[in-house]
């Protein structure tokens, strides 16, 4: 097994150059030797952290309630003095030059190195065979490996307060954090306070967390403030050879790193962890040797800060996997490291199959199954920007296909047999069953060649064929199926046909409002069932699909492409999943429409109610009676405000279902436009007219798989505190 190796040879400024360790020389003899060396470096970085408080007159809390409570103290003594000021001049707590060559993460003592740069104070270089060896490993040529790149490389541009270097920011002294987006407020020396000095206190305090008995803030200088209605949501910083030492532009899924970026622009990211609803534990999960990756980073958060045993081994801690089979691809030990953590995933997988082999990944209620992120090349095959069915001004061609699929139906990609016998795949990889758990090959099997169907290996027109059917085939392959994302998008009512197997966002969002089910045993009859439906049952799937497509695109990423305006896209959706785990812990997801009416109105795209007094009190009286009320630590509780939109009316929800599934959906797509043109913030990709939007093609152009710091919504916005916020 592969083990991430752990790339330097100085454990950036809590390992001495006697204690250089070069794991990425290492065979995968000996993993106790990387575990015992991970934990003395955490455990060396923490007996400097406990050093630093002391002196300050500080101590370490044990938990999330001591944390909290020292820090809410020290946020009080500073708002009574009122004498805090933006990054204000202070010695570094690193040793020798290292905010010359690296970055000091203050809270820590910890000196980050970029690739290429070793020593306790990264003054000392890498032998250039070591280096070469560290590049290849992380997947830099050298080209892009120890030199200094553009800042679209790096992660959120460096905030514009540093140098990208090989992917790794390096921040301007007084700054530091994987993007630069941290710094230390104190009491300057001789300042008299004031009423400016008592209002970036607040800012800070609102955002902030205790570092050494010092003020760490976000986005200095900007006026930061959290998301009233939260989730807030902590981010571990890790050094830098955990997650940023790969050259994230080859990622072909980099969605944690978008995801990483928006949590900050979205105003959700907070530098207090004791004010957290949730923590992220910021590295790339991809394939089954990661979990060694995964591993190392729960040993050095355990090490260095309090909060993952705190929380009961890992309980209200994130993880994103963008692999196929999602934890079902970690090691045991990893997956009994992390199960009391929240696992992001794209395998939905909610109970084994038993006929295809597959083990249970999800857990409903504790993890969340993310939509897959489209890639730009797939949204230009089906001419998504150019002719997006639920654009407004898009076309509107009749549906005259009753189901359709083009696609792989083999898992060896042979072509499947037409002589009337099953299995038609051979089993060339001696697992064919295990493809798609056999859904493809059988659907083949009873529908190909039948009348006003189609199911093909590769179709010349995908676009123009997916916008004439009324379904579309969405099943598993070898892991979650785009079709889930791409049907929705393309006006197309999806089909999906694997059991057990949890779709998007399922179950907060209501797929049976706009999806027809098949059970694999039903598969033989699947035109009975699709023929049984009545017109203006299809109509009413097809409403529901302007909404559903919201809830399943990357809109605020990416950009809008079908008129949307990002307020309800996949990531606002599971902000808003965050919140209601958060909320209301011990309340099933697929209860959650009927406790919490802003939730309800959320996921169906409409205009969450106004806060009103009766509202909070009932949902106080449900926290006693039924503990539902958020709890942050033992000795503290409160309500936070409900999300309300920004600023103008939400889209108009879908209009009741008619006899013309087309004239309905134009309707639809028509009234969500309609109210949206007067406040659209996000950039448009389409090459229809959606007014109110510019194109993205007028924003700042950002170069690499990271796309635009904060996401596409904050394409023209160079300070991410002031990029737009759809919702409070």
């Amino acid at each position: 097994m592969q083990l991430l190796r752990c790339p330097d040879k100085a454990r950036r400024g809590v390992m001495s150059l006697d204690m250089a360790c070069d794991v990425r020389c290492f065979k995968p003899i000996s993993y106790l030797f990387i575990t015992l060396t991970l934990v003395n470096v955490a455990s060396l970085a923490k007996e400097k952290l406990a050093s630093a408080r002391e002196t300050s007159g500080g101590s370490k809390a044990n938990n999330i309630t001591d944390v909290e409570s020292n820090s809410r103290r020290s946020n009080s003594e500073r708002l009574t003095t009122g004498n805090v000021i933006d990054n204000p001049p202070r010695r570094s707590t690193c040793p020798g030059h290292c905010t010359k060559y690296g970055t000091c993460y203050e809270e820590l003592g910890r000196c980050d190195c970029p690739p290429g740069r070793v020593g306790e104070d990264c003054a000392s270089q890498l032998p250039a065979s070591e280096l070469t060896q560290l590049c290849a490993a992380n997947g830099h040529t050298n080209a892009t490996c120890a030199v200094e790149l553009e800042l679209a490389l790096c992660l959120n541009a460096c905030n514009f307060r540093g140098r990208c270097v090989g992917g790794v920011c390096v921040c301007q002294p007084g700054y530091f954090g994987a993007d630069c987006s941290l710094s230390l407020a104190m009491q300057p020396p001789g300042a008299d306070g004031g009423a400016a000095a008592a209002a970036a206190a607040a800012a800070a305090a609102a955002g902030g967390g205790i570092a050494g008995g010092v003020l760490m803030e976000l986005l200095a200088g900007q006026n930061y403030t959290p998301r009233p209605s939260g989730p807030r949501i902590y981010v571990y910083e890790l050094p830098p050879e955990m997650n940023t030492f790969q050259n994230l532009d080859r990622l072909d899924r980099p969605l944690m790193y978008l995801i990483w970026q928006r949590l900050l622009s979205a105003g959700l990211r907070v530098a207090d962890a004791a004010s957290a609803d949730f923590f992220l534990v910021p590295i790339r999960v991809r394939m089954a040797y990661d979990s060694d990756r995964v591993i190392q980073a729960v040993s050095y958060i355990r090490s260095v800060w309090p909060y993952w045993n705190a929380t009961r081994g890992g309980g209200r801690h994130i993880f994103v996997h963008t692999g196929d089979w999602g934890r079902d691809e970690l090691s045991e030990d990893a997956q009994l490291l992390t199960r009391n953590a929240t696992w992001l995933t794209h395998w939905g997988l909610a109970r084994d199959h038993e006929f295809a082999g597959w083990r249970q990944s999800h857990r409903p209620g504790k993890d969340v199954v993310l939509p897959l992120m489209l890639a730009a090349s797939l949204l230009s095959t089906y001419q998504l920007p150019r002719a997006s069915p639920l654009h407004p001004a898009g076309p509107r061609p009749e549906r005259t296909t009753t189901l359709f699929f083009a696609g792989r139906i083999c898992g060896s990609r042979a072509t499947p047999s037409l002589n009337g016998t099953y299995p038609n795949c051979p089993n060339v990889l001696g697992s064919e069953d295990a493809y798609s758990a056999a859904t493809r090959q059988r659907a083949y099997f009873y529908h190909h060649g039948r009348a006003n169907w189609k199911l093909v290996t590769a179709s010349r027109a995908p676009a123009a064929e997916m916008a004439t059917a009324k379904f579309c085939l969405a099943p598993s392959g070898g892991g979650q199926g785009k079709r889930s994302v791409l049907a929705p998008l393309m006006g197309c009512v999806p089909v999906p046909v694997t059991d057990g197997l949890m779709q998007p966002f399922e179950p907060e969002l209501r797929w049976e409002r706009f999806a027809v089910g098949v059970r694999e045993r039903d598969l033989p009859v699947m035109h009975e069932l699709l023929d049984r439906l009545m017109p203006e049952q299809v109509a009413g799937f097809q409403a529901e699909l302007t909404c559903a497509a919201q809830h399943l695109f990357w809109s605020s990423l990416y950009g809008s492409v079908f008129g949307e305006d990002g307020a309800y896209d996949a990531f606002e959706t599971l902000v808003q999943v965050l919140r209601m785990r958060a909320t209301y812990p011990n309340v099933a997801p697929e209860e959650y429409e009927y406790v919490d009416a802003a939730f309800a109105a959320f996921m169906e795209c409409r205009e969450p109610p106004p806060p009103a007094a009766a509202a909070v009190a009932a949902a106080a009286e449900a926290g006693k009676s039924g503990g539902l009320q958020r709890t942050l630590a033992a000795s503290s509780q409160w309500l936070r405000p409900l999300p309300q939109r920004r600023r103008g009316p939400a889209p108009a929800s879908p209009p009741p279902p008619s006899p013309s599934a087309t004239a309905t959906l134009t309707a639809a797509a028509t009234a969500t436009t309609a109210t949206a043109a007067s406040r659209q913030a996000l950039c448009s990709h389409s090459a229809l007219p959606t007014p109110g939007a510019q194109s993205c093609g007028r924003c700042v152009r950002r170069r690499g798989r990271l796309l635009n710091p904060g996401g596409t919504i904050c394409c023209n916005t160079r300070e991410l505190a002031k990029c737009p916020r759809l919702w409070d």
